[in-house]
């Protein structure tokens, strides 16, 4: 049962290793640029998606 148990935190700390590793490559990832604006006064946005007029 002991054993079971070192096993268990062993993994879990290998998992948290990992997740620290990712999470350090993603924080280093350029951001996304922004969108575009609209190009004329005139033009309107599209509206998001499920927001629609019926």
């Amino acid at each position: 049962m002991i054993k079971g148990l070192f096993w268990c935190f062993t993994v879990l700390f290998v998992q948290l290793g990992l997740l620290w590793y990712v999470d350090l490559r993603v924080a280093a990832m350029p951001r996304l640029a922004d969108p575009p604006p609209a190009e004329e006064e005139g033009d309107e946005p599209l509206p998001p998606v499920g927001e629609l007029d019926a």
